[in-house]
């Protein structure tokens, strides 16, 4: 029970930073958040945002918005 209650909490953590990126990414992008969220749901820098070993959302809504423009970077070329 306790294993399950830290994945429900580690989850929460991230849909908190998810939320907070996607804010910023609304005013850097110029372009609304119902536009930005399910792109952003759809993208390799949310999946590793979701995978348990990456860690990534330690580091916080700039370090997730910072990958996901590199990501948004590399799929223009």
């Amino acid at each position: 029970m306790a294993i399950e209650s830290s994945v429900q909490a580690q989850n929460a953590a991230i849909d908190m930073n998810i939320s907070m990126a996607v804010d910023d990414l609304s005013e850097i992008l110029h372009k609304p958040v119902e536009e930005i969220l399910p792109q952003f749901l759809q993208s390799r820098t949310c999946a590793i945002l979701y995978d348990q070993e990456s860690k990534l959302w330690w580091d916080g809504p700039s370090a997730i918005v910072e990958l996901y423009l590199e990501e948004l970077n590399e799929n223009k070329k």
